[in-house]
């Protein structure tokens, strides 16, 4: 069942600013209180590259400047968990989302939501998580999430972190679409660390 028929809404379905409270109202409650605690809980959307946004805010904000490569990297991006600012920024004008179909862009929107929430609980969770298996338990991951994380060009000390945030939000989908707990198709480790996050 996709977002627009589980939350009953109209036919042109909701913009992007209400998706992302759809997606923020379907997380486990503790969840939301602890991203609440730690100031995680603001979002924008926007409509320019992120990496000048991010720039921009961190500017405002006093913080160093960014170099102009990771700006142009970031431009690509269609979400991002800003730790310095505690804010979640998506960009609706990227032609994924602004190319997509209605029901499309539903679900993007809210995976992205997601993911950079997991982002969020993942480096802020009391519980640590080793970077060096990172690597290991990337070889146990869904062959999807493998490949995209491979093909973003992380460091291999990144590897845990983006493999929590793309597990963290393929684990939100299957329980709004009503088979929570451990999906058949991941591994037992991987989701005992995606559960140690929001505790």
């Amino acid at each position: 069942m996709d977002a627009a028929v589980k939350w009953g809404c109209g036919v042109h379905g909701p913009n992007t600013e209400e998706l992302v409270r759809l997606a923020w109202d379907a997380l486990p409650s503790r969840h939301r209180q602890l991203l609440t605690q730690i100031h995680a809980w603001q979002w924008e959307i926007v409509s320019e590259g992120l990496g000048h946004s991010v720039a921009n805010r961190l500017v405002s904000a006093g913080c160093p400047a960014l170099d102009s490569a990771q700006i142009a990297a970031d431009d690509k991006a269609l979400g991002m968990w800003v730790p310095e600012l505690r804010l979640l920024l998506i960009n609706e004008a990227h032609p994924e989302l602004a190319g997509a179909d209605a029901t499309t862009r539903e679900a993007l929107v809210m995976w992205i939501a997601w993911h950079e929430w997991g982002h969020a609980l993942s480096i802020t969770s009391v519980s640590p998580h080793d970077p060096g298996e990172g690597a290991r338990l990337l070889a146990m991951a869904p062959a999807g999430v493998r490949e995209r994380i491979r093909r973003g060009g992380y460091a291999r000390p990144q590897y845990i972190h983006e493999l929590i945030a793309e597990t963290y939000a393929l684990v939100m989908r299957e329980r709004i679409q009503g088979r929570p707990g451990q999906p058949l198709w991941l591994a037992t480790e991987i989701y005992q660390l995606i559960a140690r996050i929001g505790t």
